[in-house]
C-alpha cells in the first residue's frame, strides 16, 4: 500500500530534521510538515469535511497551499486545485461542475469564491491560525491513512485550461502519480536526498505540483516561489544552491536575457539540470542557456490526463543542429504510443498522425463526465491525446501540432508547427504562432502572428513571406502576417491560439 500520505509518514520518520519546504514565511522540516498536515487535517474534519468531499483550493504558490492540499488528502477529501488567474465566471463554472463543500483561498483570491455560498472557508494568513484555534483542534485526524486511503483511490482533482472549450476536471490517483514520479527520478539518476528544488511553475498545474511531490518523494528541499521574477530566480539559485528547477522555454529565455544584461554576476554552478516542457527549445536558445545558465537540459512531454509524462528528451540529445532537438524524445517505460490517421489506421514512420497512448498510469475517466470520457477513449482503451505527432525510425516522437489546430487548405493538411519552426529561423523573429484564417476559396489558410526580437522595431510582411517561400511549399506559406508585441499565453506559458483565432474570424479573407 502506497499513498502520498504514506510517503509523508516515511519522510517524517526517516528525515524528520531535514528541511522539506522553504518559502517567504520560513522553513518546515519533514517532521514539522507532517505535524502541520495532521493538524490541518483535523481542522477540516472538525468542520465536517469527510472522505470523498470536494474542497476547492484557490491559492498562489506557498508552503501553506501544499500543507492544506496534503491535509485534505490525509482525510480522503478531494482537493480541487484551481487556476487563480481565472475570472469569476470561469471559477463559477468549475465549482458548479464539482460542488465543493469547502474552499481554501489566499487573501487575493477570496472574491473569486464568493459564488460558493454555504461552504466552509479557510483563508491563508493569520485567519488560518485563528480558525484552528477557534476549532480547539488537538491531535490527529480520526483515521490513520492505512485505514482510509488506498493506492488506487483519487488523491486530488485538477482541471484543463479550457483553451479549446469547456474545461474538464481530471482525477489523479495516488499510485499513478507515485509510479510516474519514481520512474522520472530513476531516469534522472542524481535527484537524491538533500537536493534543492526550486518551484515557480503554478502548483495548481501538474508541472508544478508534480515537481513538489517528486521533491518530497526523493527527500529534497522544495524552495517555493509564488510567481516568476528573473532576478529573484537567479538570486535564489545562487544563494540557496538550487540543483533542479522546471520551466517553460519562455521562462528559460527570460532568464538568459536577464543574465546577459544584469550587471551583477551570479554563481549558478549548483544547477545540475533544468527540466522543461510545453514546447521544444530553440537551438539558438539552447546554446545561450547552456553557456549562461546550466549545461544539462531535459524535455518532458506529458499531460494531466497522463498523470505524468509520456516521453523524455534526455540531456545527451540536446545537441544544436540535430533533428532530435525538435522532438519530444523517446517514449518511456510503461507506456504504449501509436500514431493513426483519421480512420484510426496506424501510419508509418515519418508520417503525421494523431497520437494515441495507453498505460495503467492513464486516467480512467474525466470527473463525472461520461460524454467527454467516451470521446477521449477508443473502444480498446487508447486515449486520444489530440496531438498530431511524427515518430522517427529511431523512436523519437515529434509533436507537430494539435489535431484541432491542423489547417486544411484546398484539401491539403498543414501543420502550424512546421511553419512556426521555419519562421523562427528568421534572425529578427522572437516568437510566432500560426492559426487558420477562413478563406472564401481555399476554406482556410495559415495566418502568422509574429513577435519581433527586442532590438527590432518592426518586421516587413513581404520579407517574411519571401523567407517562408524559400523554405516551405507555397500552400504552407502564411497568407497574412500580423506583428504584435506578445503572444497571449496561459499560466503555463502555452500560447492561447483560440484567442488569436477569434481575431481572424471576421476579417476579410485574402487571395493567395
Amino acid at each position: 500500500m502506497q499513498t502520498w500520505i504514506h510517503v509523508l509518514d516515511w519522510r517524517a520518520s526517516a528525515d524528520a530534521d531535514a528541511v522539506a519546504i522553504r518559502d517567504d514565511r520560513g522553513a518546515l522540516t519533514y517532521g514539522e510538515l507532517h505535524a502541520l498536515v495532521e493538524t490541518r487535517a483535523g481542522g477540516w474534519h472538525e468542520r465536517g469535511v469527510r472522505s470523498g468531499d470536494v474542497v476547492a483550493v484557490l491559492s498562489r504558490n506557498s508552503a501553506e497551499m501544499l500543507v492544506q492540499t496534503l491535509a485534505l488528502v490525509r482525510i480522503g477529501a478531494l482537493p480541487l486545485l484551481l487556476n487563480w488567474r481565472m475570472t469569476a465566471p470561469e471559477v463559477a463554472e468549475l465549482l458548479a461542475m464539482t460542488a465543493p463543500v469547502g474552499v481554501f483561498a489566499d487573501p487575493t483570491s477570496t472574491a473569486l469564491v464568493d459564488v460558493l455560498p454555504g461552504a466552509t472557508r479557510v483563508v491563508d494568513g493569520p485567519a488560518t491560525d485563528d480558525w484552528l484555534a477557534a476549532a480547539g483542534l488537538v491531535g490527529d485526524p480520526p483515521a490513520r491513512p492505512d485505514e482510509r486511503l488506498r493506492v488506487d483511490e483519487v488523491a486530488l482533482l485538477m482541471h484543463t485550461s479550457g483553451t479549446t472549450g469547456r474545461p474538464k476536471v481530471i482525477p489523479l490517483d495516488h499510485g499513478s502519480l507515485i509510479r510516474n514520479l519514481a520512474g522520472f527520478a530513476i531516469d534522472i539518476g542524481d535527484q537524491v536526498r538533500g537536493s534543492n528544488h526550486l518551484v515557480m511553475m503554478p502548483l495548481f498545474h501538474l508541472a508544478g505540483f508534480a515537481q513538489a511531490m517528486q521533491c518530497f518523494l526523493t527527500g529534497g528541499t522544495l524552495v517555493v516561489h509564488d510567481g516568476f521574477d528573473a532576478d529573484r530566480v537567479i538570486d535564489t539559485i545562487a544563494g540557496q544552491r538550487i540543483n533542479f528547477l522546471t520551466a517553460a522555454p519562455t521562462i528559460i529565455e527570460m532568464l538568459v536575457d536577464t543574465l546577459e544584461t544584469r550587471r551583477q554576476d551570479a554563481d549558478l554552478s549548483s544547477l545540475r539540470e533544468i527540466q522543461y516542457g510545453a514546447a521544444p527549445i530553440a537551438p539558438e536558445l539552447l546554446e545561450r542557456a547552456v553557456r549562461r545558465v546550466c549545461g544539462r537540459f531535459r524535455q518532458i512531454y506529458g499531460s494531466t490526463e497522463l498523470q505524468g509524462f509520456l516521453s523524455v528528451l534526455r540531456p545527451e540529445d540536446h545537441v544544436a543542429g540535430t533533428a532530435r532537438l525538435a522532438s519530444a524524445g523517446q517514449v518511456v517505460l510503461g507506456w504504449e504510443a501509436r500514431l493513426v490517421d483519421a480512420s484510426g489506421v496506424a501510419v508509418p514512420h515519418g508520417t503525421p498522425g494523431e497520437l494515441h497512448v495507453r498505460s495503467e498510469n492513464l486516467i480512467a475517466e474525466y470527473w463525472r463526465d461520461p460524454d467527454e470520457t467516451a470521446r477521449a477513449f477508443t473502444d480498446d482503451g487508447w486515449f486520444r491525446t489530440g496531438d498530431v505527432g511524427i515518430l522517427s525510425a529511431e523512436g523519437y516522437l515529434s509533436i507537430v501540432g494539435r489535431a484541432k489546430d491542423m489547417i486544411i487548405s484546398g484539401g491539403e493538411n498543414i501543420y502550424p508547427a512546421e511553419i512556426e519552426r521555419a519562421l523562427l529561423d528568421h534572425p529578427d523573429v522572437a516568437e510566432v504562432a500560426v492559426v487558420a484564417r477562413p478563406h472564401e476559396h481555399w476554406g482556410e489558410t495559415p495566418f502568422a502572428f509574429v513577435v519581433p526580437e527586442p532590438a527590432v522595431a518592426t518586421l516587413d510582411p513581404d520579407e517574411l513571406r519571401a523567407f517562408c517561400r524559400a523554405r516551405l511549399a507555397g500552400f504552407k506559406c502564411p497568407s497574412g502576417f500580423e506583428v504584435i508585441d506578445a503572444l497571449p499565453r496561459n499560466a503555463l506559458g502555452k500560447v492561447l491560439k483560440v484567442d488569436l483565432r477569434r481575431q481572424l474570424v471576421d476579417t476579410v479573407p485574402p487571395t493567395r
